[in-house]
């Protein structure tokens, strides 16, 4: 197969062109849903990973994460 470099910036544009046109989808999706706030993640978290009862015996981890290669971590 011949290189074309001309196809290469053409693929590099329609590539950036697919990847802004997806961030503004998600953007007006959040806005939509409500949930385009800074706290949005703090105020919907789910209360019951982190209740502990009056007496209740503590355990050796109380809470579970995991981190993806992109070091974002994540509530188990």
């Amino acid at each position: 197969v011949q290189f074309y470099p001309y196809l290469l910036y053409q693929f590099s544009i329609t590539l950036n062109v697919y990847l802004q046109i997806i961030a503004s989808v998600n953007t007006l999706v959040h806005e939509a849903i409500s949930c385009d706030s800074p706290n949005w993640r703090l105020k919907h978290a789910c209360p019951a990973y982190t209740y502990t009862l009056e007496g209740e015996v503590a355990l050796k981890f109380s809470l579970l994460y995991t981190m993806d290669v992109n070091n974002s971590l994540k509530c188990v």
